[in-house]
């Protein structure tokens, strides 16, 4: 417990499977967030979390959008004062008309994702990194970069490992460029598969469940909790010499492919 005490955070893709639990635990440890979805269904999961006693705002929009962005660190601070904690989880994924390979895909579908993604990120630095630099806060910056960024898992030509690779890498230039003058540190989550509500079509079809199980080298498959409780490390001040970190939560997938 209190592992984040009156640490401020904004949590993006927070009605997600990790992101969602996450900001569970964030409160458990003490935390005060503001989530943030494209879903309208963050609301109710924020009214749950406040429910059991967090300290929890929810704001819908869209991530890749700047507005949503300059909406977000103005919630934290009218609410809470400060910014510590900034977690990029929110992501487009290559589904649906967004998927293909490098002989079918479409020039926007592929930039849909990309885009997206990077954009983001992008928005993320240029409001709330640029707040933690002008009000000297060693604060930490926590994205979600994926094992479809660390080695090929057959993802194929799409905008999601693009988008996934390019993040790792936007992290950890920050590093170089931010961390040595400032103190903010910069790192990055990698999870593979993962069981959440919006991805458990997945898992009910034996043949893809099967792939999943023949290339994790370890007995169970991920949980979102798995990747939570890492996010809380990360962000606490027991990581506080944790910087240029891409934490695989992956069960071994990364070392064996």
């Amino acid at each position: 417990m209190n592992r984040l005490l009156n640490k401020v955070a904004i949590i993006t893709g927070a009605d997600g499977g990790i992101c969602g639990k996450a900001c569970e635990l964030f409160c458990q440890e003490g935390a005060k967030i503001v989530m943030n979805d494209i879903d309208p269904h963050v609301e109710e999961k924020c009214a749950e979390i406040r429910e059991k006693g967090g300290e929890a705002i929810a704001v819908v929009g869209d991530a890749s959008k700047r507005e949503t962005w300059d909406k977000l660190l103005k919630t934290a601070l009218d609410n809470y004062g400060t910014i510590d904690i900034c977690v990029n989880g929110a992501a487009l994924f290559s589904v649906g008309e967004n998927t293909g390979d490098w002989d079918t895909i479409t020039h926007e579908a592929l930039h849909n994702v990309l885009d997206s993604n990077v954009d983001a990120l992008l928005h993320s630095y240029q409001t709330v990194l640029r707040y933690m630099v002008d009000n000297k806060v060693r604060g930490c910056f926590l994205n979600f970069t994926s094992s479809t960024a660390l080695g090929w898992n057959g993802s194929g030509f799409q905008g999601y490992p693009m988008s996934k690779a390019a993040i790792k890498n936007g992290t950890l230039n920050m590093v170089k460029q931010v961390s040595p003058t400032t103190g903010i540190r910069f790192n990055c989550l990698a999870p593979n598969f993962v069981w959440t509500p919006k991805t458990s079509y997945l898992y009910e079809n034996e043949r893809t469940l099967g792939w999943f199980k023949a290339v994790t080298p370890f007995p169970e498959l991920g949980q979102p909790e798995d990747s939570a409780w890492a996010m809380v490390y990360l962000c606490s001040d027991e990581a506080k010499y944790i910087n240029g970190v891409v934490l695989p939560t992956d069960g071994g997938w990364t070392t064996c492919n």
